[in-house]
């Protein structure tokens, strides 16, 4: 049985500099996700997004300070949050939602951003809901297959993980002990379906790790620091040559699946205790005031400096022009 990951974190344990950069990456990521929800709003995407509000901590915490460039992640399906962590410029994925040749598919994604960042180790998400998580056992045998001390990270939903191909991923991983570090982003919905309507599993998702020898943990994903230590053990793990982890990020999405969900399946007290007693952000930044690493001045003009950035982001993403047709023909062999 999967136990919970407790540990006694203090933002003593870290430096300011640290702190403050989880801080300023989950306050870009929830301002990146909110303007882009205005420019929905505005008719100048023409895909859809599933936001990530709400689960900011989970992303800033597993990626910021444990992963290099050359660790590759695959992000899952509220993936802007990881690719953010992992340092692809906004414009990038603004562009990407706007489908100008700013973005990393150069004007591919139409609104719809399934799109990668290799110099950046971001390999992207795959055709279908979970098929990232086999994809990810192909990098890793490539690791030690070479003898690199890359390690794959590989995010995936509870929805994704009620899929068969988690636990084909998990047989291999396990059986090869690759370099793997399997992180489930539980919300606790897959579209509507409440994960106790989806898994067979009875208490936790981490449980079926145990069938296939990997050491697995729940933790609070909202907590950026818990998240970065847990997440920092895994990587120490794999680059030891010890292996795959398994861990279960317990959270909760503040919208809907996509935007235009009316979200009506949730129990509006429920969501509304998440919002006021869990969210990452907010109790991180009382947090460090708390322990005075930073004050409300500082983290104001921490948020002014982040608003001045995404506004520079989409203004270039929306000046970029979009792609000539002969662009659908580029790498196209068949």
């Amino acid at each position: 049985m999967a136990e919970t990951y407790v540990k006694e974190v203090e933002t003593k344990s870290y430096t300011k500099e640290v702190l403050v950069d989880f801080y300023k990456t989950m306050a870009k990521i929830r301002k990146f996700d909110e303007n882009l929800i205005k420019l929905m709003a505005e008719g100048k995407v023409s895909g859809f997004y599933h936001s990530g509000i709400g689960s900011e901590g989970l992303s800033a915490g597993s990626i910021r300070q444990n992963l290099r460039d050359e660790d590759y992640i695959y992000y899952n399906h509220r993936g802007c949050n990881q690719k953010i962590a992992k340092g692809v410029p906004l414009s990038k994925i603004y562009g990407d939602f706007l489908g100008t040749i700013e973005g990393t598919t150069r004007g591919l994604g139409a609104g719809i951003v399934h799109s990668a960042d290799p110099s950046r180790g971001v390999l992207g998400q795959a055709g279908t809901i979970g098929s990232q998580l086999g994809l990810s056992v192909g990098t890793a045998y490539t690791s030690k297959l070479t003898g690199s001390d890359q390690v794959t990270v590989v995010y995936f939903g509870d929805g994704a993980a009620s899929r068969e191909m988690l636990h084909g991923s998990l047989n291999w991983a396990g059986l090869y002990k690759l370099p793997i570090i399997y992180i489930c982003e539980n919300n606790e919905y897959a579209i509507s379906c409440h994960v106790s309507e989806t898994h067979s599993v009875k208490e936790n998702i981490a449980d079926w790790a145990d069938g296939y020898g990997i050491p697995n943990c729940v933790v609070d994903g909202n907590d950026v620091l818990l998240m970065h230590e847990v997440v920092k053990e895994a990587v120490e793990r794999a680059k030891r040559g010890e292996g795959p982890t398994f861990i279960e990020a317990q959270t909760f999405r503040h919208r809907g699946h996509f935007e235009g969900d009316p979200y009506d399946y949730v129990d509006v007290e429920i969501l509304q205790n998440w919002k006021d007693t869990k969210d990452p952000i907010t109790n991180f930044a009382a947090k460090l005031m708390l322990d005075k690493v930073v004050t409300e001045e500082d983290l104001e003009k921490i948020n002014k400096e982040i608003d001045v950035e995404i506004a520079e982001a989409i203004q270039k993403a929306e000046a970029a022009p979009l792609p000539n047709p002969e662009r659908i023909y580029e790498g196209l062999f068949a």
